[in-house]
């Protein structure tokens, strides 16, 4: 796995916490070695000659002789049990730094469970012994989303952050994800015999949804659609423990026109100045989890129709937080001719598609296995080995 811990010129220093060297290409032996927490402080400039030809230019402050300019360096510890570190952070496995057009890029190369150690425990939360079969769940899924998310087309396959998996290195490592993930070495969620996108969130709030229900612009697959998460016989859900199964968040007159004044336009047609009052607010139908299809904001200088998770990034609180989840309902105060409060009562935290974390936590409680809680969040495929 090659995952991205940093572009630009950041501040993040790198070292190990052993003897460490620096690398050039696919030489055995480093150009160079240093000592555990000696730093090597690498940035990246833009080097130009009096003619306008720039050359991307790599340098450390205190390199010794044999560190070369110019040049992707490779960042390895040379002991067994010793990790490099970034930023503070250590990682398995090596650090790729390379100069682009943006600045230094630092890379997390390593192997996929090695990568999931970092990953489960901030997925999935800290989990008790009898929670463990969600947290197998968890490591079968973040597995198969990294196999589909393998990407030759640049320089590294994901994130670290949530635009795909969130990835905390070796710090974030607990031993029951550990186990976990060794318990389901090389499983991952296949449909057709291929592994498949494994989208996962925190709580569905009593249904997850299909993938055009949230993301509109996607096609939807045939393994990505709306499950229900009530538990048989009972008006509760797997998810009900969710901190997020329910809540409310509150409108003023002011924060609303923030709000809408400020991401709106990002979002629709609507004029980045000059919105005018919030004259009101219509939702244009559900889909079918009960999700809120679009919204329709009509303000003094026309109606803009938010579709989707459009909604989440619109509706966000007074700290740019985005909204818990599409599923809710809301009601509306108006005075004058305008919005002057709005409520918002919500069920669930996530985008809702594919499998709900909480009610895979929920499912474990029950006694379900994590085959059984895969199966069901992802209907129509099979549990199986990664082939080759």
């Amino acid at each position: 796995m090659r995952i991205l811990l940093a572009s630009a010129n950041d501040t993040g220093t790198i070292s190990a916490t052993g003897d460490w060297g620096v690398f050039v290409a696919d030489k055995k032996s480093p150009s160079a070695k240093f000592a555990a927490n000696e730093p090597f402080g690498v940035r990246v400039f833009r080097d130009c000659n009096s003619a306008g030809f720039c050359t991307d230019v790599q340098v450390s402050g205190a390199a010794p002789p044999g560190v070369p300019r110019g040049q992707p360096l490779v960042i390895r510890a040379l002991n067994d049990g010793d990790f490099v570190t970034f930023g503070g952070k250590r990682y398995r496995g090596e650090l790729l730094v390379a100069s682009t057009d943006s600045g230094r890029q630092v890379v997390n190369t390593l192997l996929m469970d090695a990568y999931l150690r970092g990953v489960v425990p901030l997925e999935i939360g800290n989990r008790t012994s009898a929670e463990v079969a969600a947290v197998e769940a968890q490591a079968v899924a973040a597995r198969t989303y990294a196999y589909k998310h393998l990407n030759n087309a640049r320089a590294f396959d994901m994130y670290a952050t949530v635009q795909d998996q969130v990835y905390g290195g070796v710090d974030a490592e607990k031993p029951l994800s550990d186990s976990a993930i060794a318990t389901t070495a090389d499983v991952v969620v296949l449909y057709n015999g291929q592994p498949i996108s494994t989208p996962y969130h925190s709580t569905c709030g009593g249904s997850t949804a299909a993938v055009t229900e949230v993301w509109y612009n996607q096609p939807d697959e045939p393994y990505l659609r709306p499950v229900s998460d009530r538990i048989p016989g009972t008006d509760n859900y797997y998810c009900d423990p969710s901190p997020r199964f329910s809540w409310t968040q509150n409108y003023d007159a002011a924060g609303l026109k923030a709000v809408m004044e400020k991401y709106l336009a990002a979002y629709t047609s609507a004029p980045k100045t000059g919105l005018g009052k919030i004259i009101d607010i219509h939702d244009d139908g559900r889909t079918p989890s009960g999700r809120i299809r679009s919204l329709t904001v009509q303000t003094e200088s026309g109606s803009y129709s938010l579709r989707g998770n459009d909604i989440r990034f619109v509706l966000r609180d007074p700290k740019g937080t985005i909204l818990n989840s599409t599923y809710f309902n809301f009601q509306e105060a108006k005075a004058d001719g305008e919005v002057t409060s709005l409520t918002i009562n919500g069920r669930g935290y996530g985008h809702g598609i594919g499998m709900c974390q909480w009610g895979a936590i929920g499912r474990a409680r029950a006694g379900q296995n994590f085959r059984t809680i895969l199966e069901t969040y992802y209907p129509g495929t099979t549990i199986g080995r990664i082939a080759g």
